[in-house]
């Protein structure tokens, strides 16, 4: 059985991973700081060992295949110098997602808003049509049951794309590990918590997701952003650029519904954000087969039901 070891598995998606890499059949063992004995107890009745709170450099041996960084690890943790003492691969968890997912299309939703509820629209389209997928997320999805499912059989990866820095080996940002084959890109809004340290070098880190784009590959993106426009604008040629914006509504007897060639369908808008990321989730799923009618029929069902 192939060993892997998670370092500072108090992070939900380290946690998450260690999960789904022992259902995937990996022998996993963990370390965090932080942990409490709830968690601990947790993540033995999951199968992942732990030694206790804390770090454990003396627990790392030469039959581990892979150790797997959290964001937050710095580079004076003890398991990390051990693992490098030792020789062993050591993987940021984007650099593992992207080797796990090398021969799958890769979906990768990135920008400053939207993603969660881009995403959640794709996984409700794709499990009406019952296609799997795989997903490596950040963000919490209420239609699946972890942020992490890894697989043999599916030819699709759903991933969060994160500009925050990456782990300790290096100071790259999240998203430019992907290389997506559909990326889709909302808004770009900085702040000082997104780890850069000026507006323009936030532009930089998605110019360079943008510019990590398979070839062939497509790129959906927000039109009403006007430095999302410009980005799109400068994409290599065998890159083809989707725009999107809000999609069209009629409201008949008290009821809103989407506007379509196919027809009405009753939707419920929650905020005056919903109906533009609605078209980003469709413009994805039409790339990975998904018909515009089933997807309409998806996400009427799906928002009618978020409805109070």
């Amino acid at each position: 059985m192939r060993k892997v070891h998670l370092i500072s598995v108090t992070e939900p998606l380290v946690y998450d991973l260690a999960l789904a890499l022992h259902q995937k059949g990996y022998e996993v063992s963990v370390s965090g700081d932080g942990l409490t004995d709830a968690v601990l107890a947790k993540l033995g009745e999951e199968g992942c060992s732990c030694y206790g709170n804390g770090w454990f450099p003396e627990r790392l041996t030469k039959d581990i295949q892979f150790v797997v960084l959290g964001a937050t690890v710095r580079q004076e943790n003890p398991e990390l110098i051990r693992a490098k003492e030792l020789g062993l691969l050591v993987l940021s968890i984007p650099e593992f997602i992207f080797q796990r997912t090398k021969a799958k299309i890769r979906v990768v939703v990135a920008g400053s808003r939207g993603k969660k509820t881009i995403i959640s629209m794709i996984v409700c389209a794709l499990k009406r049509q019952k296609l799997a997928f795989d997903y490596a997320l950040t963000s919490e999805i209420p239609l699946l049951s972890n942020r992490v499912h890894l697989s043999y059989e599916a030819r699709i990866a759903i991933i969060e794309g994160d500009e925050h820095v990456t782990s300790a080996l290096e100071k790259r940002f999240r998203l430019e590990f992907y290389r997506p084959h559909i990326a889709i890109l909302t808004n770009l809004s900085w702040t000082p918590e997104t780890d850069h340290a000026s507006p323009e070098a936030y532009h930089s880190t998605f110019r360079n997701f943008a510019s990590s784009i398979e070839r062939e590959g497509k790129l959906i993106y927000f039109e009403g952003d006007p430095v999302v426009l410009q980005l799109a604008g400068e994409v290599r040629e065998d890159i083809t650029a989707m725009p999107y914006n809000q999609h069209e509504v009629i409201e008949k007897d008290g009821q809103t519904y989407l506007k379509t060639r196919y027809g009405d369908y009753p939707v419920y808008v929650p905020d005056r954000y919903f109906l533009i990321n609605l078209n980003a989730a469709r413009l994805a799923c039409r790339q990975l087969g998904v018909k515009d009618a089933d997807f309409y029929q998806a996400l009427s069902e799906y928002s009618v039901s978020l409805q109070p």
